[in-house]
């Protein structure tokens, strides 16, 4: 599923107080898409002048962007879990410290 088709269906899920967590994470991945373009035109902008690109350190990068990338999308979701059982005495909370 899509990183915005995701974060949609979970802030759908979540009170309507608390959907503004899913807006930073939407500008969160906007934010990483934009860098990760500046990076892509900064590389082939070094290619051109002749500077050598080591596959290994831009296979590097883009696993790293994805693994954040990832990351917030999990962090969104634990997030939505821990509002949908607020109260439950019975969950275990991802985050010990709450999400309000």
């Amino acid at each position: 599923m899509p990183a915005l088709a995701k974060i949609q269906l979970l802030k759908e899920q979540m009170p309507k107080e608390y959907q503004s967590i899913s807006h930073f994470v939407e500008h969160a991945l906007q934010s990483i898409d934009t860098l990760v373009e500046e990076h892509r035109k900064y590389t082939a902008a070094q290619a051109l002048y002749g500077d050598k690109i080591v596959g290994s350190e831009e296979r590097l990068y883009r696993e790293t962007v994805l693994d954040v990338r990832e990351q917030l999308l999990l962090t969104l979701e634990k997030t939505v879990e821990d509002l949908l059982h607020k109260g439950d005495k019975h969950w275990n909370k991802h985050f010990k410290d709450g999400v309000e």
